[in-house]
């Protein structure tokens, strides 16, 4: 594989795995980048932030879930690429619906624009996160939401989280659909 292609695919599948790992569907894709800002471990539905995540999380279609699922339990390397290429190629010619094509091709035709690098103050409150012991983790995943919401992490970062909370897969969250 190319060097290049090589990035290209990283970048594709870096996109995804946020973009999934945050509710990968973003709703109907539209952007709602000036959405006012609320607290993000609360709702008028009454979930809470893992509820949401989950809530999100359902709305991608089960092939796409149980694809991404494998490729993740790969060895970092080659198999990987090859399994994420797969998707790629799956998404981008309708195989996981209109919806996901959809998105599939603005991510292609938009290669440019990612999240990553991630910012240094996120990153380390990722890694606080993955240490942080799991009766805590929802606190801890709440303060980053917020913080990303508030711009604590950046405009991009910020932007991003806005989209996801104004997102219908977000606000459609039901406590007992999780």
């Amino acid at each position: 594989m190319k060097n290049t292609t090589m990035k290209t695919t990283t970048r594709w599948a870096t996109g995804v795995a946020v973009a999934a790992g945050l509710a990968l569907a973003l709703g109907t894709g539209g952007l709602a980048a000036n959405a006012a800002p609320a607290p993000v471990g609360t709702s008028s539905s009454g979930c809470s932030f893992g509820q949401h995540l989950v809530s999100a999380w359902k709305t991608v279609p089960v092939e796409l879930r149980a694809d991404l699922k494998a490729a993740k339990a790969l060895k970092s390397g080659t198999e990987r690429r090859a399994a994420l290429k797969k998707i790629q190629a799956r998404a981008l010619d309708g195989g996981y619906g209109a919806a996901v094509e959809v998105r599939a091709e603005w991510r292609k035709d938009h290669r440019g624009e990612t999240l990553r690098p991630l910012p240094d103050r996120l990153k380390t409150d990722l890694k606080t996160l993955r240490s942080t012991p799991k009766s805590a983790k929802v606190a801890e995943a709440e303060k980053i939401a917020d913080t990303a919401v508030a711009g604590g992490y950046g405009a991009t970062i910020e932007s991003f989280a806005k989209v996801v909370k104004a997102s219908p897969d977000w606000k459609n969250c039901t406590p007992s659909g999780s």
